[in-house]
């Protein structure tokens, strides 16, 4: 469940109030959802420290985090140099603040050494992890934080550039709904656009490798540093992959869950795109209803490896393609 900010921030006094808040959070949206302004406001609380941004955030009990290096990462130098500060004693009253902006930036030797902070936390201590990509964080890191979602309140929508790549492709199958024909043009029109973001993704990915292997061969002389990272980094290109994957998985579901809601006749439904409308009135709710679990259903192949050629062959008729008789 995602929280607009003034809920979390309700919420996260209460567990303050009672004495129950967390050694680590993980607050995963982006920041105009509220992610830095919940920071700010429990540095506040549980420090009296007060700033505009967590750019300007400066008080002794305070550490803000964000990447730096050429590659934009947080390297495990930026990590161990707060273990030093989570050594010190805290006064009554007060709490060490550690604030990671951009968690997702972690490359993986300084996820493994913050990961032992996180298994051994020290006291009056709270670690918060911001990051709209909260899929790109090791499992062992998301099953030590708790996670706390949020959304932006307007209720706008907003595309990631891959959805917004793939809305016109989407925006002409809705209409030809039942069309086995679509389905096949839409399963061509989303094979190519997977391609061209792994494509994207591996190039940036690989470029940030090189300059950083650059910048620590002329620090430290450690010439075999980016042969060392080449595993760490084809494990990045498939999550960030993976990641963008389910989010162009998931405006099809939007697409759909909204026509199922104007269907019903809920009130106060915005749709995305006017086929969206169309779509609602040309279609019953149970026909709707069956589209949406095939994108489950496509979804839950896809996260058991499932070939993902296949899958999209096969599911995408059912999702698009003719109803069954």
């Amino acid at each position: 469940m995602a929280f607009v900010c003034e809920q979390a921030r309700k919420l996260l006094h209460h567990a303050i109030a009672s004495d129950r808040l967390p050694h680590a959070l993980l607050f995963a949206g982006p920041p105009e959802a509220g992610t830095h302004r919940l920071a700010l406001d429990l540095a506040a609380t549980l420090n009296g420290a007060r700033a505009d941004s967590l750019e300007t955030l400066m008080h002794p009990m305070c550490r803000v985090l964000r990447p730096g290096s050429k590659s934009r990462r947080i390297l495990i130098e930026e990590v161990r140099a707060v273990e030093p500060f989570l050594a010190l004693r805290a006064e009554e009253g007060e709490t060490k603040l550690v604030i990671i902006l951009e968690a997702d930036r972690m490359g993986e030797e300084a996820a493994n050494a913050f990961l032992k902070t996180l298994e051994e936390p020290p006291p009056q201590t709270l670690i918060i992890l911001i990051t709209a990509l909260p899929d790109h964080l090791l499992r062992t890191i998301l099953s030590r934080c708790v996670r706390i979602d949020l959304r932006d309140p307007s209720g706008e929508i907003r595309l990631c550039e891959a959805q917004q790549r793939f809305l016109p492709a989407l925006q002409a199958a809705l209409p030809l709904i039942g069309s086995d024909v679509a389905a096949l043009a839409l399963r061509a029109d989303l094979q190519k656009l997977l391609t061209e973001r792994r494509d994207l993704i591996t190039k940036r990915l690989t470029s940030e490798l090189k300059a950083e292997a650059k910048s620590i061969a002329e620090g430290t002389d450690v010439h075999d540093w980016e042969a060392r990272q080449k595993d760490a980094t084809t494990a990045l290109i498939e999550t960030e992959y993976l990641s963008e994957r389910s989010r162009i998985l998931e405006l099809l579901s939007l697409c759909l869950g909204q026509a199922v809601m104007l269907a019903s006749h809920a009130p106060d439904v915005k749709p995305l795109v006017p086929e969206i409308a169309a779509l609602a009135s040309a279609l019953p709710v149970q026909d709707l209803l069956r589209r949406m679990r095939a994108v489950d259903e496509l979804r839950t192949d896809l996260n058991f490896n499932i070939n993902e050629a296949l899958a999209l062959d096969a599911r995408l008729l059912d999702i698009i393609g003719k109803s069954p008789i």
